[in-house]
């Protein structure tokens, strides 16, 4: 019976050695998998850093093309007002080379030969503007093509989905708006978007508001340079820009009748046109 003890005993202690040699193995494995999973946070860690200062990046970047971008738009409706006002002193120059006025005759119904000289002087600095505007025209249209390209170049750089889905608070590249002149041929942009009507129609205005503050504050000279412009503008009919050239020649003059407004729709309040006769 000693013996049997002794065996059982023995097999008891074999059982504990064999049970604290597996449990000694399942802590090194617990610690080493706690090991792992500080160096899985460690890492986690350190990207979650990574990818906030990479965020940080972008924003910036967005901030940065942001401002480049409302800096080329506002260049854009310059330079585009610019080209607009340039081109109807274009035409306006233009119509007053192909119908120059003759010179006034003197009281015995003759010309003189400085009369005939103030003619050909008038006509060489009307030709000298005319190639000056011209030049700036082309420049100024060249300067709009590159900032064009530009525009083009840097809502590229945008994620697509990005542009899509975020609201923008002001338009993106807008078109240039039908001028009143006959504009030379451009380049035109690829780049549109709903807002495009929106800038049309702002930079109509600012130019429309600009062409009648400068004609209603300039000497009466300086406005009748404005009166092919103002017509254009606000599409005067021929009689009506007619009926302002004679009002001006009016007013310059120290003789002469008033003309009388026929024709000029009258202002009504309740909507109904009435002309006057």
């Amino acid at each position: 019976q000693v013996g049997e003890l002794n065996d059982a005993l023995r097999n008891s202690n074999q059982e504990v050695f064999t049970i604290s040699k597996k449990l000694s193995l399942r802590e090194e494995d617990v610690g080493t998998l706690q090991d792992e999973v500080r160096c899985q946070q460690d890492r986690l860690l350190s990207l979650q850093e990574e990818t906030q200062c990479v965020r940080d990046q972008l924003q910036q970047m967005e901030v940065h093309k942001d401002s480049q971008l409302r800096s080329v738009r506002e260049e854009l409706l310059v330079q585009t007002q610019q080209i607009s006002y340039l081109e109807v002193e274009v035409e306006t120059l233009t119509e007053q080379l192909q119908t120059p006025e003759v010179c006034e005759e003197d009281q015995n119904g003759s010309v003189t030969v400085d009369d005939l000289d103030h003619i050909q002087r008038i006509n060489r600095d009307l030709e000298q503007q005319l190639g000056d505007k011209n030049r700036t025209i082309k420049q100024l249209q060249q300067r709009l093509a590159e900032m064009r390209r530009t525009l083009q170049k840097e809502l590229k750089l945008k994620p697509e989905v990005e542009v899509e889905g975020k609201e923008k608070p002001e338009p993106v590249c807008p078109e240039p708006p039908s001028t009143p002149a006959p504009s030379p041929p451009t380049s035109r942009t690829t780049v549109t978007n709903t807002s495009d009507l929106n800038d049309s129609r702002e930079i109509n205005f600012e130019y429309l508001k600009h062409v009648v503050l400068k004609f209603m504050s300039s000497r009466d000279a300086e406005a009748y340079q404005l009166i092919r412009a103002v017509s254009v503008l606000l599409s005067f009919t021929r009689e009506e820009e007619e009926m302002l050239k004679q009002t001006l020649e009016y007013k310059m003059s120290w003789f002469g009748s008033k003309p009388s407004p026929k024709g000029i729709i009258r202002p009504s309040i309740s909507g109904a046109s009435t002309h006057w006769s």
